[in-house]
This record gives C-alpha cells, structure tokens and sequence, in this order.
C-alpha cells in the first residue's frame, strides 16, 4: 500500500486523536516538524498506544530497538512508516 507523506500524517493524526483526545487542537496543528514529546506532550502510556495502533493500521512491525520514543517528530514517523510499507 503506497501512501504519501501527507497521507502518512494525516492517518497519524488520527491515531494520535484517539490516544489523546484532549490534545486536539495541538494533534490538529501538526506538521512533520512537530515534536512528539515536547509539542504534544505524549506520555508513555501515549506511545505505548501509539506503537500498537500503528502497527494495526498500517501493517507493519517496529523493529525491536525501535519505537516512537526513539523518534523526535511526526515526520521522523512518517518517513519510518513510509519505509516499512
């Protein structure tokens, strides 16, 4: 399934919308350049969420060393993504 980068994020958005709802107008103003930890203050319960759901709708697998938490932004996912799939 070959997705764009803009169609990446958006499908992260809503993912993210999900695990923290009541950061929605931060999760709705992000770009690729947006932080994880320090923009949208994702916790590790977050991640944790973050990790499964990407793995679900996107199909794919995190390699075993590695995870959101070792990415800085949304396009740092978004470009991991785009490479797996």
């Amino acid at each position: 399934m070959l997705m764009t980068k803009p169609e990446i994020i958006s499908k992260l958005k809503d993912i993210l919308l999900i695990a923290d709802s009541g950061n929605a107008d931060k999760i709705n103003a992000a770009d690729e350049n947006t932080r994880l930890m320090e923009d949208l203050g994702l916790n590790s319960v977050n991640v944790l969420y973050l990790v499964i759901a990407i793995e679900e709708v996107f199909n794919i697998r995190f390699d075993d060393e590695t995870g959101v938490d070792t990415f800085g932004t949304v396009g740092d996912v978004a470009d991991y993504i785009g490479g797996k799939l």
